[in-house]
């Protein structure tokens, strides 16, 4: 039995340590396991964290058609330049009228690209989720490739500046007419402006031509040009927030002079003109002739400004012969008689031009007339001037300058005066000038005058006797051919003059003068 005992108990030891043995080795294999599980996994995570952090885009990602697999944020950047400004090359305008061309070009542009905001998503793509599902998007990625696109803003800047410099070059005034007295040639003869047969010719008068063109020189103005700036940077502006980049067409305004050679023929009119003839007797000596061409020379083109006052005088000079002046008629000793004086015939031009200032209403300032009446002008419209004594003065009293020419027509033989100004404004549009001579005075009783020169009975004529005259003399205003009203001018008295007789020294009022002793003042 004992040996029985025995027996059973061999085996159940030997499966006891078979356990025991079994326990440790899996205890073993499970901590080996369990260290190899913790190895995989480390390395998968290990590996799991080198793609995400790796730094490098991932191979088959292309930004803006440029591939950036393996490159750094910063590589890629720099690699991407020629494909931004490739994104930006036709951000330009190309702004002209045709004639003008002018390139805003980039660097008139704020230009600002998407691109570190594209590459940081570039950067993102395939850096989250577990290994697995970052391996199999790593691969979909180089097989199937990730496409990003660069985007941009582009704001012009500066732009009124930029067309204000346009404006610079390209604006330009309007210009206005202008006009100035026409320059005569000197006439040597006269040393004065050759105001010599320059009326209208006939040929001239009925083609309608117009004697300002004789008288003045005009010329035309010329249009300006500007250029809307505002609504040019406004477009630009607003093609540039479009995308809408190249040609702007722009255009400019056209500026028209204010003042034209029409509108200055509308301020400048023959206000008045008038003649006096000089074909009858000795009014036509070729010396007095040559004394009315050098005034009118003298007086050609005379300006006066508002308020200016007009002087015969100064105008002039003193009528010496050694100032250019050749002798000819004057009246002397109050009208009684005449003899040659340098400068004689002066105050034909003068009484013209009185003619001419009254039919204008311009103000007479001074004016005296002959002591004998003219045949060559109305009674009462005369105005005489003498060097250093008696002038003719008259004045501008228009808002507006005026201009003054006289001249001679060698043809017709006439002295003008023209005054070209504003034209007439209220009731009337034209002056005429009219004289009415009142009662005679009559001679009065024989003069008799001693001269030493003469002995009895020996005597001569010193003056005829002459009636003495007197004027009224009147503007009348006229519209369209009426008469509106009528002024009187002045009253105008010319000197009577009695027979005067030189006699001999110790003549005896009464006595009478008989005729064969009649002497001649050549035969004295």
């Amino acid at each position: 039995m004992a040996e029985l005992g025995t027996e059973s108990k061999t085996p159940s030891g030997s499966k006891k340590r078979l356990t025991v043995t079994l326990v440790a080795v899996a205890a073993v294999l499970v901590v080996a396991g369990t260290l190899l599980f913790l190895k995989i996994r480390s390395d998968r995570e290990e590996l799991r964290q080198s793609i995400i952090t790796s730094g490098t885009f991932h191979p088959g990602i292309t930004v803006q058609g440029v591939d950036v697999s393996g490159m750094t944020i910063a590589e890629a950047t720099e690699a991407l330049k020629d494909a931004e400004q490739a994104l930006v090359s036709d951000v330009s305008f190309r702004i002209t009228d045709g004639e003008h061309t002018y390139i805003y070009d980039q660097s008139h542009f704020d230009i600002v690209f998407d691109t570190d905001a594209v590459l940081a998503e570039a950067m993102a793509l395939g850096r989250e989720g577990d290994l697995h599902s970052l391996q199999e998007e790593l691969a979909d990625i180089a097989e199937n490739g990730r496409t990003f696109t660069i985007s941009y803003t582009a704001v012009p800047n500066d732009v009124e500046g930029f067309v204000a410099k346009m404006a610079s070059e390209l604006d330009t005034p309007a210009v206005d007419a202008t006009f100035s007295v026409k320059q005569l040639e000197l006439n040597e003869e006269t040393e004065a402006s050759n105001a010599v047969n320059i009326g209208l010719t006939e040929e001239e008068i009925a083609a309608g031509a117009d004697l300002r063109d004789k008288r003045f020189d005009f010329v035309e103005g010329t249009q300006g040009y500007s250029l809307d700036q505002d609504a040019l940077a406004a477009l630009i502006r607003e093609r540039a927030e479009a995308g809408e980049y190249g040609e702007i067409n722009f255009e400019l305004s056209v500026l028209y002079p204010s003042v034209t050679i029409a509108t200055i023929k509308q301020s400048l009119v023959l206000r008045s003109s008038a003649w006096t003839s000089y074909s009858r007797g000795n009014y036509g000596r070729a010396t007095r002739v040559h004394n009315m061409t050098k005034a009118c020379g003298l007086i050609y083109g005379t300006v006066l400004q508002p308020g200016d006052v007009f002087s015969c005088n100064d105008t002039l000079g003193p009528r010496y012969e050694k100032y250019g002046w050749q002798p000819a008629p004057a009246v002397i000793e109050g009208g009684a008689d005449t003899e040659d004086q340098p400068g004689g015939g002066v105050c034909q031009v003068s009484t013209t031009m009185y003619n001419a200032v009254l039919m204008g209403d311009y103000e007479i300032v001074y004016r005296q007339a002959h002591s004998s009446r003219l045949s060559y002008v109305d009674g009462g419209l005369d105005a005489t001037i003498n060097t250093g004594t008696i002038d003719f003065k008259w004045s501008n009293n228009t808002e507006a300058p005026i201009y003054v020419f006289a001249w001679i027509d060698t043809n017709e033989k006439k002295i003008w005066c023209e005054i070209y100004g504003l034209p007439f404004s209220g009731d009337f549009d034209e002056i005429e000038l009219y004289s009415v001579e009142k009662d005679p005075i009559q001679p009065t009783a024989d003069e008799f005058i001693p001269n030493a020169s003469l002995t009895y009975p020996y005597w001569m004529v010193k003056n005829e006797a002459k009636k003495g005259y007197v004027y009224d003399t009147f503007k009348i205003y006229k519209l369209a051919g009426v008469e509106v009203r009528r002024e009187k001018i002045t009253t105008t008295t010319y000197r009577m003059h009695p027979n005067r007789y030189y006699v001999w020294p110790g003549y005896v009022a009464g006595t009478p003068l008989l005729p064969e002793y009649k002497l001649t003042p050549a035969e004295e």
